[in-house]
């Protein structure tokens, strides 16, 4: 008996993991490899909708800095939006915006950016009441709202109020 006990070695003595302890390792890696692949995923996407952000604002900052140094509206004129004729180039007041969709947006001379074809830019001119805020016939208040989008998602937004000035 002594002899059939000296062959026997416990699973440490033999150098060799067992199943259970390799089915576990290869549990915990897996875990590991799962998580690491899950958070390289999420920093990715944070950086293209950070990225996405940019080039939104970037767009309405365009469109902002067009349309708000413009007139408030066509001296003598009572047409709201572009006058008869008029073309894009030729918008010389705030109203001629309204309803404006450029796809793909326009640069600061107003001609269409070729490399963002994904993207397009809206803006809408209404006119408002100035104690409730709600689009009314007639108004010396005007709400414009620029909004960015790319494949069909808004993905920057600026509203702002213009009032007509005493001379306009």
């Amino acid at each position: 008996m002594p002899a059939l006990a000296a062959t026997r070695r416990g699973p440490r003595e033999r150098g060799f993991f067992t199943f259970i302890e390799m089915l576990l390792a290869t549990l915990v890696l897996a875990l590991a490899a799962t998580a690491t692949a899950y958070w390289v995923e999420t920093v990715n996407g944070l950086s293209m909708d950070a990225d996405e952000q940019t080039v939104g604002q970037s767009l309405v900052k365009v469109m902002e800095g067009i349309v708000a140094p413009l007139a408030f509206r066509e001296p003598g004129g009572m047409n709201f939006g572009p006058e008869p004729g008029e073309q894009l180039g030729d918008y010389d007041d705030l109203d001629d915006f309204h309803g404006l969709m450029a796809s793909p947006p326009l640069d600061f001379q107003r001609q269409p950016q070729a490399t963002l074809a994904e993207w397009s830019v809206a803006i809408v001119v209404e006119p408002v009441d100035p104690e409730t805020l709600q689009v009314t016939a007639t108004s010396d208040l005007r709400r414009v709202r620029v909004t960015a989008e790319r494949k069909g998602r808004t993905v920057a937004e600026s509203w702002w109020l213009r009032a007509r000035a005493p001379a306009e």
